[in-house]
């Protein structure tokens, strides 16, 4: 009888932990879920924005391409935060990408201006499209060679850029000449994407540090409003960079 308890009690004990065991692998199959469903409010935004901008919407599909932004920014931040990482997470954070980033914005500034020139503003806004695709496929296979800086301006800053434009250019009335100037702005932000001229991630920065800037931020906004904010955010950071690129490009002593 003693025999048979003692097997018995060993066998209960076992028995429990292969409960909480699963019971573990379970919770962590369930956490591992929450930064997917953040990246994939980042693609249903930018399908809604690519719907609204068709129904001429023009407005609406802007501000989604912005949620989609903020999406995406969360969803990093949270499986860093949660030191959950996965390979399904990052091809699932590119195809949302170049939903939002890539396809809403080039099918916003065609319907809301460059349609208006035809054929040229339609080879302009795919070019975008391609450009946007194109650098995230060069990403996904090139990501651990890339530090503090990206290879091109990211699809995110390159659509919500877009976006911002067209929010702050809404009740602006479009000459021919005008939506010259946004095409070859849009082919600018497409030749960026796929260049080679490193853009500030601003990885490096610590936690104290994003904490001051967004008071910064956030007191600039409560004043001037959140698309003056983001306009001149978005024109600060391409001065920056391109007065980076050329001062080491020229400053830099060659062998």
């Amino acid at each position: 009888m003693g025999f048979v308890t003692k097997v018995d009690g060993t066998f209960a004990r076992q028995k429990r932990r292969l409960r909480i065991h699963f019971k573990r692998r379970g919770i962590e199959r369930g956490l591992r879920i929450i930064p997917n469903l953040f990246t994939l409010g980042n693609g249903f935004f930018g399908f809604t924005a690519i719907v609204l901008a068709a129904q001429d919407h023009i407005l609406a599909a802007s501000y989604f391409i912005l949620l989609g932004a903020l999406m995406d920014g969360l969803d990093g931040r949270i499986a860093r935060y949660m030191k959950i990482t996965s390979e399904l997470g990052t091809q699932l954070d590119s195809l949302c990408d170049a939903v939002s980033f890539c396809l809403a914005p080039s099918i916003l500034i065609y319907f809301w201006q460059l349609s208006a020139i035809e054929s040229i503003g339609f080879m302009g806004c795919a070019t975008f499209a391609l450009a946007g695709i194109m650098r995230l496929a060069r990403f996904n296979i090139t990501a651990n060679q890339q530090t503090i800086y990206s290879s091109g301006v990211t699809t995110t800053i390159a659509g919500c850029f877009l976006a911002t434009i067209s929010i702050a250019c809404q009740h602006y009335y479009f000459s021919n000449s005008m939506r010259l100037y946004l095409l070859i702005a849009t082919l600018l932000l497409a030749w960026l994407m796929v260049s080679t001229i490193p853009f500030p991630t601003f990885k490096q920065v610590s936690g104290n540090t994003y904490s001051i800037i967004a008071g910064i931020v956030f007191a600039f906004i409560v004043t001037m409003g959140l698309i003056n904010v983001l306009l001149w955010g978005f024109l600060s950071y391409f001065a920056y960079t391109f007065l980076r690129f050329f001062w080491v490009k020229f400053h830099t002593p060659k062998n």
